[in-house]
C-alpha cells in the first residue's frame, strides 16, 4: 500500500486551486501527516460532487471562496483517493482489498498521453532565435501562471482610456440628445404649466380624491403627461388619469406569494410598460433586527399598462430598490437602478423593453446606500450622478466606472439631488444655515418677507462668488439628513437644508468636474429629517416635503420661503411632482393620499388667505383660456385603458368635496382607489 504521508502533488493539482489564508495552507501542509485512511467495502469509497464554496460577502472583508482556481475536489481528497488508490506493483489484501472506481470523463479536449521517455526535457533559459528567424519577431516564452512582461514599446503603443474627453463628449452631446434630465420640454397645455408660486400667485388645492389603503412612497408621469402613477406600501400601483382624476387601472403581482410593497416606477419612453421596484418581504418569516418581516432579494417588475400583468421580472438587488430610471444611450435601452445594498445596477434591454440582454453591478466597495440618479445634461446619457450615503458620485454609464467622488454635503445621508434647467440666476450664499436662519423672518403663514434687496445684500457681503465658469455647466439641487447627534441622540445640532450646486465640466482630457456651492435653503419650521423624502423643481422654486405634513416652497434665485402647504396629516410628505404642460402639482405622502393643487391668480381686490385653500373670487389661468383652445390627443396606452375600463380593476366612489371651477373637468364622482 502507497503511504499517504509519500504523495507529493503535481504541479497541475496545485493549479487547482489558489489557497485564500495561511490557515487553510497550514492545513494542507499538515494532511499528509494524517493516518492513513482504510474502507471497508465499495460503499465507503463514494465520489462525490465538488461543491461551490458560497459567494464572498459583497462588503467588509475579503472573504472565502471568490471563485478563485477552476474548482473541483479539494487538495485533501486528492491525496486520500491517491493513497486509497493501487498503483503498479503494490497489492491490498484482506479487508483493504477492493476494486477502484473508474476514474469519470473529463470534459473538454481528451488529455495526450505521452510516455515518459518521450517527454521532452525542459530547457533552462530563454529560447534562442532560429538562423532564418528575425530577432524583431522573437517572442519570449509565457511562464505557466504569469502574466507576460510588456515591453517598453507596447506600453507606450497602449492606448489609453480618457475619463472625459470634451471633444468627444461634444460629439456624442450632437449625436444623441439628452432629454431626460429636462421638465420643461413639452409645450403648455390647459392654461400652461406652474410658472410663479408666491402671493399673488398662490396654489389652490383642488377638490379631487386620489387614496390608497396604505402609504404612498413615490409617483411618475408617463412622458406626455396623461397619466399618474402611485408607488405604496399595499403592493398595489394605481394608474389615475390626469384629466379627470380617475383610477383607471391598479396592478399588481397576484403570482407573487410575498409581500410586495413598491418605492418607484417610471414609464418606459412609449407609455407602453410601468417598471417598479421596492420591497419584498417573507410572509412566513419574521424580522427582530428591521422589526418587520424578513426582506428577501428585491426584483425589479416591469408591468403591462393595458393588461397589467407582470411581463418581465429583474433579479440582482439583495435590498430595497430606492430608484429606477429608463435612459436610451447610443441607441440602446437601459434600465438603472439603485438600491439600500450600496450598489447600481445597469439593466441592458432589447427594443421592447421587457427582454434583459445582460445586466451590470456598478459596485465600489465603499457605498452603503444609494438613493438616486440623474443624468449629467449634454452628455449624451453616458454619464450621471448618483446620491449615496452623505455624497454625490459621478459615474460612467457605458464603462460601469466610478468617474469622480465628491465631499460629503450632509452629515448623514444625501438621499436626494437632480440637475434642473433655471430659469432665474441665483443670488450667491456663502452663509451657513445657522447664520442664513437669520435672513428669513416669519409672518403667521410661515413665509419670508425680507427682500431680495436685503437678502442679496446680507448674503454678498459674506463671500466672494466663484467666477462663472467659461465652458459648460449644470445646476443640481440635494436635499440631505442629518445626524442625530443632540439631546440624547433624539435631535439634531444641524438644520434641514436644501442646497443648489453648480457643476463645471472639465475643459482638458481626463479633467476634473468642479462642484461649486452656490447656496442653501432653509426655514425655522422646515423639518425634514427623513431619508427617502424627493425634492421637485420648475426652474424656478424648489418644493422640498417635510416630515410633519408640509411642502415648503423656495424661491431658487433669492432664497426665501413663498409659500407653505399644510394639506397633508401630520405625517411625511414623501414625493412632489410638477406637471410638465399642465396646471397642476401633485403630492402624496404616507397618509395614503395624493394631492392636487394648481396656481391662481389673485387680482387686487381679492382677499388674502393660507396658500393651500381655495380663495373666492380668484381669477385663474384656465378662466381665461380661449375656449375653443385644441387639446391634446390621448396616447395609445391610454386610449386602450379607457376603451377597456370595464375589465379594469376600478376604486370606490369617493365625494367630492368642492365643487371645482369651469376649467378643470368635473365629474360626477371622483374615482379613489381601494
Amino acid at each position: 500500500m502507497v503511504n499517504p504521508g509519500d504523495y507529493l502533488p503535481s504541479d497541475e493539482d496545485i493549479d487547482v486551486e489558489m489557497l485564500d489564508s495561511d490557515t487553510e495552507l497550514s492545513k494542507v501542509v499538515a494532511a499528509p501527516r494524517k493516518s492513513p485512511v482504510s474502507y471497508d467495502s465499495d460503499s465507503d469509497f463514494e465520489a462525490l460532487p465538488a461543491k461551490r464554496k458560497p459567494a464572498a460577502s459583497k462588503r467588509g472583508g475579503r472573504g472565502r471562496g471568490r471563485g478563485r482556481g477552476r474548482g473541483g475536489a479539494t487538495r485533501s481528497t486528492a491525496k486520500a483517493v491517491a493513497a486509497a488508490t493501487p498503483t503498479e506493483g503494490s497489492e491490498i489484501e484482506g479487508e483493504d482489498a477492493f476494486d477502484a472506481p473508474a476514474p469519470k470523463a473529463r470534459r473538454g479536449r481528451p488529455r495526450k498521453v505521452v510516455d515518459d521517455s518521450e517527454k521532452p526535457k525542459p530547457k533552462r533559459g530563454r529560447k534562442k532565435a532560429a538562423a532564418n528567424e528575425d530577432e524583431d519577431n522573437f517572442e519570449a516564452p509565457v511562464a505557466k501562471g504569469k502574466a507576460r512582461q510588456m515591453t517598453l514599446d507596447e506600453i507606450d503603443a497602449t492606448p489609453k482610456v480618457l475619463t472625459f474627453d470634451p471633444v468627444h463628449n461634444a460629439e456624442l452631446a450632437q449625436t444623441y440628445p439628452d432629454p431626460y434630465w429636462k421638465e420643461l420640454l413639452s409645450e403648455p397645455t390647459d392654461g400652461g404649466r406652474i410658472d410663479l408660486i408666491d402671493e399673488d400667485h398662490p396654489l389652490e388645492l383642488l377638490p379631487y380624491t386620489m387614496t390608497d389603503q396604505m402609504a404612498l412612497t413615490g409617483m411618475a408621469l408617463s412622458p406626455d403627461g396623461t397619466m399618474l402613477a402611485t408607488f405604496g406600501s399595499s403592493g398595489n400601483v394605481h394608474i389615475w388619469d390626469t384629466d379627470t382624476f380617475a383610477c383607471l387601472v391598479t396592478l399588481r403581482d397576484r403570482a407573487e406569494p410575498n409581500i410586495d410593497e413598491f418605492f418607484v416606477g417610471q414609464f418606459t419612453p412609449n407609455s407602453e410598460y410601468l417598471v417598479v421596484g421596492g420591497k419584498l418581504k417573507d410572509r412566513k418569516r419574521w424580522s427582530e433586527a428591521d422589526e418587520d418581516n424578513h426582506i428577501l432579494a428585491c426584483p425589479l417588475k416591469v408591468f403591462n399598462v393595458v393588461t397589467g400583468e407582470v411581463v418581465a421580472r429583474l433579479d440582482g438587488h439583495s435590498e430595497e430598490i430606492l430608484c429606477v430610471k429608463s435612459v436610451v444611450y447610443k441607441g440602446e435601452n437601459y434600465f438603472v437602478t439603485t438600491s439600500q445594498d450600496g450598489y447600481i445596477r445597469r439593466w441592458h434591454m432589447d427594443s421592447s423593453w421587457i427582454v434583459l440582454k445582460d445586466s451590470t453591478e456598478i459596485a465600489d466597495g465603499i457605498t452603503c446606500m444609494v438613493f438616486t440618479v440623474s443624468f449629467i445634461p449634454n452628455t449624451g446619457n453616458r454619464y450621471f450622478i448618483a446620491s449615496t450615503d452623505d455624497h454625490l458620485t459621478l459615474m460612467d454609464l457605458e464603462r460601469c466606472k466610478i468617474v469622480q467622488r465628491f465631499d460629503p454635503i450632509y452629515s448623514s445621508y444625501c438621499d436626494c439631488g437632480k440637475f434642473i434647467e433655471l430659469l432665474e440666476q441665483p443670488v450667491y450664499q456663502a452663509l451657513r444655515p445657522s447664520i442664513a436662519a437669520a435672513d428669513v423672518a416669519d409672518t403667521d403663514e410661515g413665509c419670508a418677507i425680507k427682500s431680495e434687496d436685503s437678502v442679496a445684500a446680507s448674503t454678498m457681503a459674506t463671500a466672494q462668488q466663484p467666477p462663472e465658469p467659461s465652458g459648460l455647466h449644470a445646476y443640481f439641487v440635494t436635499r440631505g439628513v442629518e445626524l442625530l447627534d443632540a439631546e440624547n441622540n433624539t435631535v439634531s445640532s444641524r438644520p434641514n437644508t436644501c442646497t443648489l450646486h453648480r457643476l463645471v465640466y472639465p475643459t482638458e482630457p481626463d479633467g476634473k468636474f468642479v462642484l461649486q456651492e452656490i447656496r442653501r435653503y432653509h426655514h425655522d419650521e422646515y423639518m425634514s429629517n427623513s431619508w427617502l423624502i424627493r425634492i421637485a423643481s420648475n426652474g424656478r422654486y424648489i418644493l422640498a416635503p417635510t416630515l410633519n405634513g408640509q411642502v415648503f416652497v423656495f424661491n431658487i434665485s433669492t432664497g426665501q420661503v413663498t409659500g407653505i402647504l399644510r394639506d397633508h396629516d401630520t405625517i411625511e410628505v414623501r414625493d412632489c411632482k410638477f406637471h410638465p404642460t399642465k396646471n397642476l402639482l401633485f403630492t402624496c405622502s404616507d397618509d395614503g393620499t395624493v394631492k392636487v393643487y394648481r396656481s391662481t391668480t389673485r387680482p387686487a381686490q381679492a382677499v388674502a388667505t393660507t396658500s393651500g385653500v381655495a380663495m373666492e373670487g380668484v381669477v385663474t389661468d384656465e378662466q381665461v383660456e380661449d375656449p375653443e383652445s385644441p387639446k391634446t390627443a390621448a396616447v395609445s396606452p391610454l386610449a386602450l385603458i379607457k376603451d377597456g375600463i370595464e375589465t379594469m380593476v376600478v376604486g370606490e366612489i369617493a365625494p367630492v368635496s368642492a365643487e371645482p371651477t369651469s376649467a378643470i373637468p368635473q365629474p360626477d364622482d371622483v374615482m379613489s382607489a381601494e
